[in-house]
């Protein structure tokens, strides 16, 4: 059994990073963890753009959570297209369109798609996240606390499902509650179970996700973040309300982080990896300036892979823009070239020692660096100026490099890039990242 667990959860790794591959029509992603069950719980984010808590919380569970035991499947990013546009909706609101589409509607695959993954046979348990505004009360207190918000709030569409795995859907949600008001950040933000009583006739709630879920016989929740908080205290809420969902269904887990505001933050900002052309040009997604130029691309289609599926690279204007989620990253200005085979044995010296590197990684070090000849290939680092054309053989402090250059805002990290010569004309082979700590 430990032998089959490693193979799927490196087959759910290289499941992850191809279905990233080619953001072009933004489809949505669905990364299957943990070992297959007839028990499995859909987290599902992203089905409204403007609503980051939900599809955060969604992306740090697909990426940083190992789950030991049981069988969840994610959909960080339902609605991608919104995401990017950070609105509800770019062709009207996704979770109004599941008791009836039209073939013609734009989000007519993705909400087909997403109703076969819900009514999947080892679907049992299914939690959407939002963010609502203000904060929900059973009475009127103020405008940000009243009947008619929706943030801080477990939802149910009824009180229980006859026949479903989990038929008490009130005393579920009256738990993950429970959970949540014991690790409040302040006692303004106090969870409530809001009951829709959706069958009754809610005409905007029969049009939702989690009521279709219902009428396939499976349990379905939804849990809101209020609008009224930043970003990581919405996904530290999310994330509190997932961990106790994943309980109910049985899901045991371990997370590389401690659960409160502060580490979420970080999880959030964390470095990411974004791989253009399977290696030969590579960026770490993490404070990075607003504008790269000369990137060296490869004219026709871009391909690219991330280690996260908030990552995408879209057309824009001349070159292209980097978005994590709804947040811009920075916009590559490119600079064409034929490709050679990317290096995949780069012998350097950094700060002394010798070591070995391939197209795609990132060196850190202290003081300095030299690349060393390689026969046929140019090296060309980006932001020191040698008139020799070839930068291999030098050995390179910080104080030597030109800030400008630099890829990130604290101007520590630069491009090393290599040039193989093929009959006169330079082809790009690849290129390394040196950070000076």
């Amino acid at each position: 059994m430990g032998d089959r667990v490693k193979i799927l959860k490196i087959l759910a790794v290289l499941a992850l990073f191809c279905a990233f591959l080619q953001g072009k029509n933004l489809e949505y992603v669905l990364i299957k963890k943990g070992v297959p069950s007839d028990n499995t719980m859909l987290l599902i984010g992203g089905i409204q753009g403007d609503e980051p808590g939900g599809f955060l919380a969604a992306s740090i569970v697909a990426t940083d959570y190992n789950i030991t035991k049981g069988s969840l499947w994610v959909v960080p990013n339902l609605n991608f297209p919104s995401i990017i546009q950070r609105s509800r909706g770019t062709k009207g609101d996704m979770n109004r369109k599941f008791a009836h589409i039209d073939r013609g509607d734009p989000d007519y695959d993705a909400v087909m798609r997403i109703k076969d993954v819900i009514t999947d046979k080892n679907v049992s348990i299914i939690l959407n996240l939002h963010d609502g505004s203000g904060y929900y009360r059973d009475t009127f207190i103020n405008k940000d606390e009243n009947p008619d918000k929706w943030g801080n709030t477990c939802i149910i569409d009824q009180s229980s499902l006859k026949g479903a795995r989990y038929e008490n859907l009130e005393g579920v949600a009256a738990r993950v509650r429970d959970v949540i008001n014991a690790h409040l950040l302040d006692a303004k933000h106090a969870y409530h179970i809001k009951n829709t009583h959706t069958a009754l006739g809610d005409k905007e709630m029969l049009k939702s996700l989690t009521y279709y879920a219902v009428t396939q016989g499976k349990s379905a929740f939804a849990n809101e973040a209020s609008k009224n908080l930043n970003a990581e205290q919405r996904t530290y809420y999310h994330l509190l309300a997932i961990e106790e969902y994943m309980r109910v269904a049985g899901i045991e887990f371990t997370r590389p982080f401690a659960l409160n505001v502060k580490e979420v933050k970080k999880a959030i900002e964390k470095e990411i990896r974004l791989s253009l052309f399977d290696d030969a040009f590579v960026l770490n997604i993490h404070n990075l300036k607003g504008s790269l130029n000369f990137v060296p691309l490869k004219k026709g289609e871009l391909r690219y892979s991330s280690s996260n599926p908030l990552i995408a690279v879209l057309k824009d204007g001349n070159g292209y823009k980097v978005q994590y989620g709804n947040r811009f990253v920075t916009k590559l200005n490119p600079q064409y070239f034929e490709y050679a085979p990317v290096l995949k044995d780069i012998a350097l010296v950094a700060d002394g020692k010798q070591i070995s590197a391939k197209s795609g990684d990132k060196i850190s070090l202290k003081n300095s660096f030299k690349i060393l000849k390689i026969p046929g290939v140019r090296v060309n680092i980006i932001g020191y100026s040698d008139k020799s054309g070839d930068e291999a053989g030098e050995e390179i402090a910080k104080k030597q490099m030109s800030g400008s250059y630099a890829v990130d805002k604290d101007n520590r990290v630069y491009r090393v890039e290599f040039y193989r010569n093929d009959g006169g004309a330079d082809k790009f082979a690849g290129m390394i990242l040196v950070e000076f700590k």
